[in-house]
């Protein structure tokens, strides 16, 4: 592990925004994997399962919520949960807890496949970059 501050931790697996409107590979909700990241240009490869590769902003692209803000969320909202989004959003945060890509990569799945726990269960790479977007979910 590299001490460097200026060294950034990117996630395993990203999930492309459903709501991207101008997507030149049509991977709206797709999950993939950063192949290269050029940070101080906001530039991100992500490849897919069927070996094709994009071109992203970050603003375009999404990762899990930290497991304490998803329990914080459950607490929260307790109430007004299914019992189907409890679960689901359990589940994420005990897949994430395990640490390893595949359990991400299924964490992703169970968001990819619950849409009403996407906002509970994610975040923008830009929010987690700390990056400010001016030109939204175009890429």
């Amino acid at each position: 592990m590299n001490d460097d501050p200026n060294e950034v931790q990117l996630p395993a697996y990203v999930l492309v925004h459903p709501e991207l409107t101008d997507d030149p590979v049509n991977k709206q909700g797709e999950i993939g994997f950063i192949t290269a990241a050029i940070l101080n240009t906001d530039e991100f490869y992500i490849g897919f399962d069927d070996k094709e590769v994009g071109f992203y902003g970050a603003d375009a692209l999404l990762m899990l919520n930290e497991p304490q803000l998803i329990y914080d969320y459950i607490d929260q909202n307790f109430g007004k949960l299914t019992t189907g989004d409890f679960q689901d959003l359990k589940n994420i945060v005990l897949l994430q807890l395990h640490g390893t890509e595949i359990h991400t990569r299924t964490a992703l799945e169970l968001v990819q496949k619950n849409t009403n726990i996407h906002d509970a269960a994610t975040v923008g790479l830009d929010s987690f970059l700390g990056l400010r977007q001016q030109k939204g979910l175009k890429r």
